[in-house]
């Protein structure tokens, strides 16, 4: 005997066993949360070498395009050299990364080594022994500090230390466990990054062959109209997030040299150390230049108080150079965000991410409002409404919002709704 199904009940009763599966999954997920959080870190763990991979592959693209259609271009005139041109121009900017990359580590560390013992020397050697000095010259000129009181609380500063002391003897196993597993997770993130530098060179070889690849699953999948939305909104991502993190990792960098030119021109101590501050703190937007001019300056007041002002005045001129002159002509307006909306994303991106989250915060958020920003737009022309945020301020009085239809522009929503009143009286 043949069962005759009720499609539509059929259709509620499959969807309401999904609804059931994924409830089920969800508590058992909820139940099993730490096991779960360690299965995702651990993925995560492993997965870091190709994260790098993706983020070097990204930052040396645009190079390796320079080199393909600039200086090779004349090499591929058959089909048949593609693959050469792809493989100069690749080898050609692995031998610039790993330039830059070894004058960094073989030149500009030694010299902030040489800064930090410098300084630590001169806070041990110099401020140190100037407060030693005057306290015991006080001890014997001062009256005061041969008091009974004073001789009380120097005790309890005593006790304090000499607390402090034996807690540090106690704990000093715990500490040197921190410093060595702090030491492995460095060691294993230089192997992770190394890995992803190796791992890279597959990703720009065969980037068109990957690209075709993730194309042909999502056209798979989808229908062909969310397939042009999808990858249409992932060229608004490649354009915002990919061209503010390489225009401002080259902003940072022309910062940072400007500020190691000028610190060394008006002898200011410790200047590959503070340009390095500057120019790494530079690449969070907004709060990066407050965040390294902060212990910088602290630095150079250690070093030498005089030119603590100089040097802060000199910090200004620079951010001031740069977001006028040199942010712009690098970064440009693509990210399109005011300073609230700004603010906004560092601030929510930093408390979830930390010092990762406040540098890609702003792209992040500026991709999320482009998108929002052009659905909006689109809903707005379907009502025949205007698109342009100045229509919608009201300081107190009415303003009519212009219907933007292609039958009649000029008229105004006002006026329509009159006229649709009329033929109804």
């Amino acid at each position: 005997m043949k069962i005759e199904w009720n499609k539509r009940y059929t259709t509620l009763a499959a969807y309401s066993v999904l609804v059931l599966i994924a409830a089920v999954i969800l508590v058992f997920l909820f139940l099993r949360i730490d096991a779960v959080s360690g299965f995702f870190t651990k993925l995560l763990n492993a997965s870091k070498p190709l994260i790098y991979a993706v983020g070097i592959a990204y930052i040396l693209w645009p190079l390796l395009r320079i080199f393909e259609t600039k200086v090779f271009a004349g090499l591929e005139r058959k089909r048949s050299r593609k693959k050469l041109v792809r493989t100069l121009s690749l080898v050609t900017t692995y031998i610039i990364f790993l330039a830059i990359l070894s004058l960094f580590f073989g030149t500009l560390i030694p010299q902030i080594s040489d800064s930090i013992a410098t300084l630590v020397g001169k806070v041990r050697g110099g401020y140190l022994t100037t407060i030693e000095n005057w306290i015991e010259d006080q001890i014997a000129h001062n009256p005061l500090f041969g008091s009974e009181f004073f001789r009380e609380q120097l005790e309890q500063l005593n006790s304090y230390i000499s607390k402090f002391t034996d807690w540090l003897t106690n704990n000093i196993s715990n500490i040197v466990g921190s410093v060595t597993v702090f030491a492995a997770n460095f060691a294993t993130e230089i192997k992770n990054i190394l890995l992803g530098i190796i791992f890279a060179i597959y990703f720009l070889l065969f980037k068109e062959h990957l690209i075709a690849q993730v194309r042909k699953f999502f056209s798979a999948i989808l229908s062909e109209k969310a397939f042009q939305r999808t990858e249409h909104y992932v060229k608004v991502t490649d354009k915002t997030f990919g061209g503010f993190i390489v225009g401002k990792l080259v902003d940072s960098l022309i910062m940072g040299v400007l500020c190691f030119i000028l610190m060394n021109i008006f002898r200011m101590p410790y200047a590959p150390l503070i340009s390095m501050i500057i120019g790494v703190t530079n690449v969070i937007p907004f709060f990066g230049p407050f965040i390294g001019a902060i212990p910088s300056a602290f630095i150079i007041l250690i070093a030498d108080m005089r030119m603590t002002i100089w040097f802060i005045l000199l910090v200004f001129i620079l951010q001031q150079i740069d977001g006028n002159l040199i942010g712009p002509k690098i970064l440009g307006d693509f990210v399109g965000l005011n300073p609230l909306w700004i603010i906004i994303s560092i601030t929510v991106m930093g408390g979830l991410f930390g010092v990762f989250g406040m540098f890609l915060g702003v792209p992040t958020f500026a991709v999320i409002y482009a998108i929002v920003k052009e659905l909006t737009e689109k809903q707005l022309e379907t009502k025949g409404l205007s698109t342009e945020t100045n229509d919608y301020y009201n300081d107190g009085q009415y303003i009519a919002v212009t219907a933007k239809k292609p039958h009649d522009p000029e008229k105004s929503l006002i006026t329509t709704i009159k006229a649709k009143f009329r033929k109804k009286s």
